[in-house]
């Protein structure tokens, strides 16, 4: 008897560090790298489906990714994401986000 996960997928955005001075005056350049994985599941547009996000515009997205826990990160317009669905690793902009009472949403 198989079980099915209902949460199959990962996402991870990536996590950017300002560039500093030190006290000697020499500039050292910010890093980035992607955060640990987070549970999520991801489900294609299947189409070029329109939305129309809170402030008022109207895009194209992906997918949508949710089952994301409810008090998970903020997550801002055009900050990048990186969605692995079936082994298969994708980059993408966030083009939405919302957070309901049980789960939290992101269009992609």
């Amino acid at each position: 008897m198989s079980v099915i996960n209902p949460i199959p997928h990962t996402l991870s955005y990536l996590v950017v560090s300002d560039g500093y001075e030190d006290d000697n005056g020499d500039w050292h350049k910010g890093t980035s790298g992607w955060s640990d994985p987070m549970e999520c599941h991801a489900v294609p547009a299947g189409q070029a489906n329109e939305i129309t996000f809170a402030d008022g515009t109207t895009g194209t997205y992906t997918y949508t990714v949710g089952r994301l826990d409810p008090d998970c990160r903020e997550f801002q317009i055009g900050e990048k994401v990186r969605l692995n669905v079936c082994g298969i690793e994708r980059e993408f902009q966030v083009k939405g986000f919302h957070r309901y009472q049980l789960q939290s949403k992101i269009w992609v």
